[in-house]
């Protein structure tokens, strides 16, 4: 799978008083983006955990903000890679694009 996309439009509660997104609210969009990609790939997280009791942890996040989401822009968060490791446990590295979308 080369990327990966889900769209999210950014809603009145994610904003300031000036319309621009809280700085943690892109790890959230981040998180919808790597459900859907697990939908995609025919895995779903409920029944992962409660039926295989495997869990996916995230245990490193960063994000370099380049410019800021706004209130009501739709978004594409892009899942750009993914690459599966194993070791003694499976590590799953994934990396995001948010991308604004232009509107019609």
């Amino acid at each position: 799978m080369e990327f990966h996309d889900a769209s999210v439009r950014v809603r009145y509660a994610e904003t300031d008083q000036m319309g621009v997104v809280y700085h943690a609210n892109y790890l959230i969009w981040f998180e919808v983006g790597r459900v859907e990609l697990m939908r995609a790939l025919g895995f779903e997280y409920k029944l992962m955990e409660s039926e295989d009791d495997c869990f996916i942890v995230v245990a490193e996040a960063s994000c370099r903000y380049l410019s800021p989401a706004r209130y009501d822009e739709l978004l594409r968060v892009r899942i750009v890679s993914c690459a599966i490791l194993t070791n003694s446990c499976a590590i799953l590295t994934i990396s995001f694009s948010l991308l604004a979308r232009p509107r019609t």
